[in-house]
């Protein structure tokens, strides 16, 4: 087991009830970003739009360990479907869908996938251009998200 994916294991798989921190989330990211046959998650996303809400899916497939983007609000994240491994508030919990639970503001989740898991996150906005709701949802860094006017 390389020394990657055993960091990947103790912190997203075995750390259970144990607060996840930001800088163990971004060192989990870098480490993913370094991994040889990445997963292209734009072929997973799919975008919804109804009436005043966009709803972001993703397919998760089993065995795949993710991190998520930096939420700007207060927002609920659903598993739809399948078991996963997630960092939230209170640590690592393993959530298996349908389940619904509310992110704080300021989250960046990580998530391996134990079986296929389809993830949503609905949010309020008329908005139907992609790079908008990024721009109004998701801070680019934790630095971004603290100095927002």
């Amino acid at each position: 087991m390389s020394e990657i994916t055993q960091f990947c294991k103790d912190v997203v798989i075995q750390r259970a009830n144990t607060p996840v921190t930001r800088d163990q989330i971004m060192e989990l990211e870098d480490a993913i970003n370094h991994l040889p046959n990445q997963v292209n998650l734009d072929s997973c996303t799919y975008h919804h739009f109804a009436p005043g809400v966009y709803l972001h899916e993703l397919f998760i497939p089993e065995g795949v360990v993710i991190t998520g983007k930096i939420h700007r609000t207060k927002h609920l994240t659903i598993v739809a479907s399948g078991t996963v491994r997630i960092t939230t508030c209170n640590g690592v919990e393993e959530v298996t869908g349908p389940a619904v639970f509310v992110s704080p503001a300021g989250s960046k989740k990580a998530i391996y996938a134990i079986t296929d898991a389809t993830i949503m996150n609905p949010l309020p906005t008329t908005e139907t251009d992609i790079a908008k709701i990024e721009e109004i949802f998701i801070a680019p860094t934790f630095k971004a998200l603290e100095n927002k006017p």
